[in-house]
């Protein structure tokens, strides 16, 4: 049977009022699922800020270390090369030839390229240019094992002996090792 104007018109009301309390339902659901979308960004946001902050001061004890590492570096780089100097020196004042292998340049242009290059090294001395010495003053045989850092060894060769002045050392038949 065949619907009124008027019946046609209360359906449609009824479905637009269904209609639109289903409009309301998904807007509110949407908003709640964007509500819930922003705590939950809110929540990963903190979540970053923090972890943040860790790697920031775990990166920071990273670059002191580095620091102090490099610095570290750059005092043994040093002292190799004045421990080498010295070995040098100790070869030239002994007329010992002594092999001292020349420092890496990849060492060099890390840790030595802004401090004032040493002089070249001494060419090695051999033995058939060394000049022949009197019997009298015939040099010990070199002494590989030095118990005592070079530095003191080499002062230790120029102080005189105790109870005796700075004149005895002149003589040849006062030093140590004859």
């Amino acid at each position: 049977m065949p619907l009124t104007e008027e019946e046609r018109r209360l359906r449609r009301m009824a479905s637009n009022r269904l209609s639109a309390r289903r409009s309301r339902a998904k807007r509110q659901q949407q908003g709640m699922d964007l509500a819930a979308y922003a705590a939950q960004l809110a929540v990963n946001n903190d979540a970053m800020r923090a972890t943040t902050g860790v790697v920031r001061q775990n990166y920071d004890l990273v670059e002191q270390a580095n620091r102090v590492l490099e610095a570290d570096a750059r005092h043994l780089y040093s002292e190799l090369e004045r421990r080498n100097a010295q070995l040098r020196l100790l070869g030239q004042i002994t007329r010992v030839p002594m092999d001292v292998p020349d420092i890496p340049a990849h060492l060099t242009q890390l840790y030595g390229g802004l401090q004032e290059p040493l002089p070249p090294p001494a060419p090695p001395l051999s033995y058939s240019s060394l000049p022949l010495l009197p019997p009298s003053l015939s040099l010990p045989p070199p002494n590989l094992s030095l118990p005592l850092p070079l530095d003191i060894e080499i002062e230790m060769l120029f102080q005189p002996e105790p109870g005796q002045s700075d004149d005895v050392m002149d003589d040849a038949a006062s030093l140590p090792w004859l």
